[in-house]
């Protein structure tokens, strides 16, 4: 044997080894991308659910909680109109104090700014 056949067989057997890990590693990364898109798309789907439960929950509690309101309101008209009444002079107070504070407030800036005096 030669160098030259040594050299070339060599040649050829790290080119087979190369292209069989190669193709190990191509098989192994495929192998988990498919693990990890199975993963997601599990995850995504208890993920929908979870939301789609909490949304139904949701739905039923405030429906319920209309129902309810709207049976005291028949059952008691009396204490659901003083009721409003409060909450109309409540929001009517705090509308007449935002405008008295917004009117303070253009006052104040309407006055001259007098820097103070150097003694």
């Amino acid at each position: 044997m030669t160098n030259t056949t040594i050299t070339n067989d060599t040649a050829k057997d790290v080119a087979n080894d190369v292209a069989e890990t190669s193709g190990t590693l191509a098989e192994k990364a495929s192998a988990t991308y498919a693990s990890a898109k199975e993963s997601v798309s599990d995850a995504a789907a208890k993920s929908r659910d979870v939301v789609a439960d909490a949304a139904a929950k949701s739905r039923d509690a405030v429906t319920s909680a209309a129902k309810s309101t709207a049976e005291t309101v028949k059952a008691h008209p009396g204490a659901t109109a003083a009721i409003v009444a409060g909450a109309a002079a409540a929001i009517a107070g705090a509308a007449f104090g935002a405008s008295k504070l917004i009117e303070k407030k253009r006052e104040a800036d309407a006055l001259p700014k007098v820097p103070p005096s150097a003694t």
